[in-house]
C-alpha cells in the first residue's frame, strides 16, 4: 500500500488539502522510497505547467485537471508501483486506473486488449488455447505496466507486448513488437522468455532493454545488470549467446540467403559480392561503463530523453515521428543526410526542429501532424 499512499498524501498536496502531518508523512516515506521521488517531481512539474498554458486562464481548477488528464500522452512513467497487475477486459478499451491525479498519468497512452482464443500465435511459441493480452503504447507516448508476476516493463513509443492470461505456467512468455525495457522479478524455477521476431531472449532475473521494431533492419538488446541468453528463433539447437551488463547484441534481420534476384538488379559485380558476402547476422559490442543509464543511447528514453549519436536526419525522422506522433517528408535528399548529435527532453516537435537548425540549414513547414523538411 505504500506507493498507493504516497500517491494519495501528493495529490492532496497538489490540491492544497494537505495537513502539516500529512505533509510530513509524505516526507517520510518518499525518504524511506527514493525511487518514488522522480515521478513525484514529475508530475509537480507537470501540473505546475499548466500557469503558461491558456488553460491557467480557467477559473475552474477541475477543467485545468481534465485539460492535464487529456493531455497525458507525453508523460514518461517513473518507477511507481499504482499499476495492479495487468487485468484482461474487453477488445478496444482503454483503461485507466487512477488513484487521485498520479496513477491517471502514470498509464496515459496505454491500450489493454484481451486477445481471445482465436488469435493465432502458435507459431512464437504461444498455446492457441490461452487468451492473450496486448498491450499498447501509441505513437507519442510510453508508458510503463506492471505483469502479473510483479516484473515491470517500460513501453517505448509505437510498441505491442503480448502475453498469456494465465501467466504461471513453466515459463513467463511475451512477446514484444517496438521497444521495452524490463525489469524482470527473478524465479529460478520459471524463466522468463522474451520473442522478437528474430530473436528470443531468456532471463531468470535481471534488467535489460529490447529494440525491435518491425520496419527496422535490425533487433537490439542491451543488457543493464544480470544475465541473458539469446537465440536465433527456429534454431532451438544452436548456440545461444550470453551477454553480460554493458553488452549490446545487434541482430540483422537480413537473410544471408537473401541475395537480390536477377531482375531486381543489372549489376552482376554487385550480385557476386551479395552471395560471396553474406550479411553479419549477429554482432556483440562492449558499451562504456562509465555512463549512466539515462545518459545512454540504449536506456536513455526510459528517463524521457530522446537521445542521438551521430543519426542521419533520416534516422533521427523516425525516432522523432515515433517520439512527437508525427509524419516527417523530406523534399531533399542532401537535408535527409545531415547528421546531428544531441538529445531532447523537454521540447515540443516545433522546438525540437528549431535546436535542429541551429546547427544545420534547412527549412521545416508543418501541416496538421505532416512535417515537411525541404533546403533552405
Amino acid at each position: 500500500m505504500t506507493p498507493e499512499r504516497i500517491n494519495e498524501l501528493y495529490a492532496r498536496k497538489l490540491s492544497g488539502e494537505a495537513s502539516a502531518a500529512e505533509l510530513a508523512e509524505l516526507d517520510t516515506l518518499l525518504t524511506d522510497h527514493p525511487e518514488e521521488q522522480f515521478f513525484q517531481e514529475m508530475f509537480t512539474g507537470w501540473w505546475q505547467s499548466g500557469k503558461n498554458h491558456p488553460m491557467q486562464q480557467l477559473e475552474d481548477k477541475d477543467r485545468h485537471f481534465d485539460f492535464i488528464l487529456k493531455n497525458a500522452g507525453n508523460v514518461v512513467p517513473g518507477d511507481s508501483d499504482t499499476l495492479a497487475p495487468s487485468v484482461p477486459v474487453q477488445k478496444r478499451s482503454l483503461i485507466v486506473y487512477y488513484i487521485g491525479a498520479l496513477a491517471a498519468a502514470v498509464i496515459a497512452g496505454i491500450v489493454f486488449f484481451n486477445m481471445n482464443a482465436l488469435m493465432n500465435m502458435a507459431q512464437d511459441g504461444f498455446q492457441r488455447s490461452a487468451g492473450l493480452n496486448e498491450v499498447v503504447t501509441r505513437k507519442g507516448t510510453k508508458s510503463k505496466l506492471l505483469l502479473p508476476d510483479g516484473t515491470k516493463v517500460w513501453l517505448n513509443s509505437d510498441s505491442r507486448l503480448y502475453y498469456a492470461e494465465n501467466f504461471s505456467g513453466a515459463q513467463r512468455e511475451v512477446r514484444l513488437e517496438g521497444e521495452a525495457f524490463f525489469d524482470v522479478v527473478k524465479d529460478s524455477k520459471r524463466p522468463f522468455i522474451v520473442k522478437t521476431s528474430g530473436i528470443k531472449i531468456r532471463v531468470l532475473g535481471t534488467a535489460f532493454n529490447v529494440k525491435s521494431y518491425p520496419q527496422e533492419p535490425t533487433i537490439e538488446a542491451t543488457l543493464v545488470r544480470g544475465l541473458i541468453e539469446v537465440e536465433k528463433n527456429n534454431q532451438p539447437a544452436a548456440p545461444r549467446i550470453k551477454l553480460h551488463p554493458n553488452e549490446k547484441l545487434v541482430f540483422n534481420k537480413a537473410d544471408a540467403t537473401d541475395a537480390p534476384k536477377d531482375n531486381a538488379t543489372k549489376d552482376i559485380a554487385s550480385l557476386k559480392k551479395a552471395i560471396v558476402q553474406p550479411v553479419q547476422r549477429i554482432s556483440i559490442t562492449t558499451l562504456p561503463e562509465n555512463i549512466t543509464d539515462s545518459s545512454r543511447m540504449e536506456t536513455s528514453w526510459v528517463f524521457g530523453k530522446l537521445l542521438f549519436e551521430g543519426d542521419t536526419f533520416r534516422e533521427l525522422a523516425a525516432k522523432m515521428e515515433r517520439w512527437f506522433n508525427v509524419r516527417i517528408i523530406f523534399k531533399n535528399n542532401r537535408v535527409a543526410n545531415y547528421r546531428f548529435r544531441g538529445v531532447f527532453e523537454n521540447e515540443n516537435i516545433v522546438e525540437a526542429f528549431q535546436a535542429l537548425q541551429l546547427t544545420a540549414s534547412f527549412h521545416f513547414k508543418m501541416i496538421g501532424n505532416d512535417v515537411y523538411v525541404d533546403k533552405k
